[in-house]
């Protein structure tokens, strides 16, 4: 197997369980993964190792694999740091917006409702990550996206299961829509309080995920 091949296995395996497609906790037969991806143990073992090293699985020798639970801990730490990042990049942005922002903010806004649309919730949640990533950019803070991105495997599932209640997409389009006028509006204060509300409303309703699937958690002491 090449590494190209390697790579798109590891990101597919991430991707499902980021999605909640593989949920916490859930065994992960190594047999069964070899058939899938038609891959021998050897690199299904290392793209396991490289999950595990990421927190996303729990390898233990001659014992079961699993998904990791969600750490909830770990997510209100990674929260503490996206949210004071991400309200100092809107804050930023707002107070000289980019060429090009509003336009594309706008369009991946629509892209967003036309997967809400369709119930496509891994599509939905993509083009999350993108409205959010299309600011780092234009803040020129690739690099500090990606650090970002690296600590936030328990907060992107906690926000998965979030995203699964009742008119929570309408809720996230709503708040990007008030994000991206603010932003529009060239308004710091009213572009860092939409950023701040939109990214604490999972935190927030923490306790209830964790008494709908207390299997999927570790860490249950909510603040």
């Amino acid at each position: 197997m090449n590494a190209l091949v390697g790579t798109g296995i590891l990101e597919d395996l991430r991707t499902r369980i980021l999605s909640l497609e593989l949920p916490p906790g859930a065994p992960l037969s190594r047999s069964e993964l070899s058939s899938r991806y038609g891959i021998s143990s050897t690199p299904l073992r290392d793209a396991l190792l490289r999950l595990q090293d990421e927190g996303l699985v729990d390898v233990h020798p001659q014992a079961r694999t699993s998904v990791s639970r969600i750490d909830l801990d770990h997510a209100r730490q990674s929260h503490f740091l996206r949210s004071a990042v991400e309200v100092e990049i809107a804050a930023r942005l707002a107070k000289s917006p980019p060429a090009g922002l509003a336009d594309e903010l706008s369009q991946l806004i629509a892209m967003q409702a036309a997967e809400a649309e369709r119930g496509n919730l891994r599509g939905f949640a993509h083009l999350d990550q993108a409205f959010h990533a299309a600011q780092y950019r234009h803040a020129q803070l690739d690099q500090v996206q990606r650090v970002i991105r690296r600590e936030s495997i328990h907060i992107d599932r906690l926000r998965a299961l979030h995203l699964m209640e009742p008119e929570k997409a309408r809720q996230i389009l709503s708040d990007h829509r008030r994000i991206a006028d603010s932003i529009a509006r060239a308004d710091p204060a009213a572009a860092a309080e939409a950023v701040r509300q939109h990214l604490s409303q999972s935190i927030l309703f923490a306790q209830m995920l964790t008494a709908h699937n207390p299997d999927y958690f570790i860490g249950l002491r909510v603040a």
